[in-house]
């Protein structure tokens, strides 16, 4: 399944979900209504000692009105506010459950194992680098993606999973996770948690009510009406509590159902990244040996069991409220002929026995370089690529990460640093400019800046042109952390570094627009959908295949037959596009015309992708700057690309 139809299918099944939901609802206004009617209404209960029904009015239209708007309005304020507090991002998410941060400058050997992979998957799939949390107080081995977006995103596992899990199996669980980043899941998570406690939290009420009346005395001068009133308000209490978990019951019902369908997903997605079943289905194998399994110890993690990797605790009612499937099934799944054994964990993985190459720790012999001249390039197989992982990419994940000086690396994951890294990352090879844009950097983000960038620039002189991206990606989780004035400071600086010699290079662009990007996506991470007509964006998309036909410096001819290549792709807007003037088609263009596609369609942005990539490779290759152009572009519009240029031997 590719991006796009991956991305199609979370809005159908949101669709779905809404409308269950909103059956949920109404059996729960359904229930309300049924008590009010009970309890409002004067009954002639008996006559001549025998119940007689026919006073009771069953459909009562004020009492009806007067229950569902306030159960909606209930549910939809609780649902709201729910969802508003998740907004902030994953790691509102992650702290909420109690989990911490990893601070790579006081990582445990295992902390930088896990980091060291999350890396590598967030290069080979080309989203942001998600910042990384541990449940310190939960043994089980469990993990969760959480966020609404892949620019605000986290990966948290337990401190079992560290400890329990070898690197291959530790991958395994992380390309889980990261499928589901990639697939929209976590944005379903969100809203499946926010419409649950909408619906649940009636019975919180309810039982609120109750729990109030626990230290009441009734005096004996005004008894009977002390009394009664005390009975009316428990029995509105008891009315609530009953009507919540009814919906309740129902609305886990839903939540768990949906969740079981996306594990096999999930599981089938890590095996294609990694190209090793061993890893996963390994970690499952130790999950059912482990006494602790899965288990999650604290309460705050019960409202988020569908997010996590495996089962975190019982399943009521005979696995009817079971988020994940039986462990038995996913293996099966993954190794058809398996013999039913598991295995018992040890007490904790010898990361120190792992090699240093595969654990993280040292770059060990020089990896090829990777191609800097125009190599090869097929338009038809780059779609397929968007949003994927697969084993070539982590071969050139870890091709990039070897060729990353170790201080460069640091630097991209500590907060104080990473302002100078992305610096540095367009500081100029010339020395009288780079002495001018060390100026600039001092002006403008001060001179703490300044001073580590001049200790980082000898690393970045040899820095191959093939990994500034990935550094970039794997930074943005630490340039998040930065205070709102510390950030404009560096986004002035970095349009002055920009701006330092008259002109806008294609790399200086691809850096800007994606750092502002993804920094714009994680504190606003509600992207609307505006335009599902091509002909709507028809002047954007000329810009960009504009653009793109101009980048590889070609001749006149040479720039009209790629533009008509990529315009080709687009027959039902062929006839309207046509190739914008050098002077009014540079980057000052094409970034309000990203933006606004930005807002468009998932066919649209898939056809756009498409006839871009016609465009550039309209004389069947690519260099680097093309290649970080095209990943900008499809970043902008959301739709993650991997690197493009593959590693080649020297």
């Amino acid at each position: 399944m590719d991006f796009f139809e991956a991305q199609a299918r979370a809005k159908r099944r949101t669709t779905r979900l809404v409308m269950l939901f909103a059956v949920a609802v109404l059996g729960t206004i359904s229930a309300a209504y049924l008590i009010a009617v009970l309890l409002t209404q004067q009954v002639p209960a008996y006559a001549d000692g025998t119940f007689n029904p026919d006073g009771l009015v069953w459909w009562n239209p004020p009492v009806f009105g007067v229950v569902a708007l306030g159960t909606l309005a209930i549910v939809g304020i609780a649902s709201l506010g729910k969802w508003l507090s998740f907004r902030a991002g994953g790691s509102t998410v992650a702290e909420s459950v109690g989990a911490r941060r990893i601070d790579p400058g006081r990582a445990t050997p295992e902390e930088r194992r896990l980091l060291n992979v999350v890396e590598e998957m967030s290069i080979a799939s080309g989203v942001p680098m998600p910042a990384v949390y541990v449940l310190d107080e939960e043994p089980g081995i469990n993990a969760f993606a959480a966020g609404l977006t892949t620019s605000d995103a986290v990966v948290a596992v337990t401190r079992g999973t560290l400890e329990k899990l070898n690197r291959d199996e530790l991958q395994g669980v992380v390309a889980h996770e990261f499928s589901h980043i990639l697939n929209g899941d976590m944005r379903l998570n969100v809203k499946l948690t926010a419409i649950v406690f909408g619906i649940l939290v009636l019975g919180l009420m309810g039982r609120a009510v109750i729990w109030s009346l626990r230290g009441v005395r009734v005096r004996s001068g005004n008894s009977k009406n002390s009394g009664g009133i005390v009975v009316g308000i428990f029995v509105l209490g008891l009315a609530l509590l009953i009507v919540g978990y009814i919906g309740y019951f129902f609305g886990r019902l839903i939540q768990a159902a949906v969740s079981r369908q996306r594990e096999f997903l999930a599981d089938a997605s890590a095996i294609q990244f990694t190209r090793n079943p061993g890893g996963i289905g390994g970690a499952l194998k130790k999950i059912g040996g482990y006494a602790l399994g899965s288990r999650l110890q604290s309460h705050k993690t019960t409202a988020l069991g569908h997010f996590f990797f495996a089962q975190g605790f019982k399943s009521s009612f005979g696995g009817l409220w079971a988020t994940h499937p039986p462990l038995a099934e996913r293996i099966r799944a993954i190794e058809p002929t398996w013999d039913g054994r598991t295995h018992e964990p040890p007490t904790t993985v010898d990361v120190a026995r792992e090699s240093f190459q595969t654990a993280g720790f040292a770059p060990g012999a020089v990896p090829p370089r990777l191609a800097t001249e125009r190599i090869a390039f097929q338009p038809a197989t780059i779609i397929g690529d968007v949003g994927q992982l697969t084993d070539t990419y982590f071969l050139q994940a870890q091709t990039l990460l070897a060729t990353m000086p170790d201080p460069l690396r640091a630097a991209a994951r500590h907060p104080a640093q990473a302002p100078a890294l992305v610096c540095g990352l367009l500081c100029a090879a010339d020395p009288v400019l780079r002495a001018r844009q060390l100026d600039l950097v001092r002006q403008h983000a001060g001179s703490e800046v300044a001073v580590t960038l001049e200790k980082l620039l000898p690393a970045l002189t040899g820095l191959d042109p093939a990994a500034r991206l990935p550094l970039l990606l794997i930074s943005i989780p630490a340039l998040r952390q930065l205070k709102p004035t510390d950030l404009e400071a560096l986004l002035g600086a970095l349009d002055e570094l920009v701006h330092a010699d008259n002109r806008v290079s294609t790399f200086e662009f691809v850096l800007q627009k994606l750092l502002v990007h993804h920094l714009k996506l994680a504190q606003r991470p509600d992207q609307r959908t505006d335009y599902v007509s091509f002909h709507a964006v028809a002047d954007e998309i000329a810009v960009v295949l504009s653009v793109l036909a101009r980048e590889g410096g070609r001749d006149p001819q040479a720039i009209g037959t790629a533009f008509a290549t990529g315009a080709a792709q687009l027959k039902l807007i062929e006839q309207s596009l046509q190739l914008q003037p050098a002077e009014t088609c540079g980057f000052a263009a094409l970034d309000p015309a990203l933006e606004r596609l930005a807002s468009a369609s998932l066919p649209i942005k898939k056809r756009l992708l498409v006839a871009a990539a016609h465009v550039i490779g309209a004389d069947g290759t690519i260099n680097v700057a093309e290649a970080e152009l095209y990943r900008a572009i499809a970043a902008t519009i959301d739709c993650p690309l991997p690197p493009i240029a593959a590693p080649r031997a020297t």
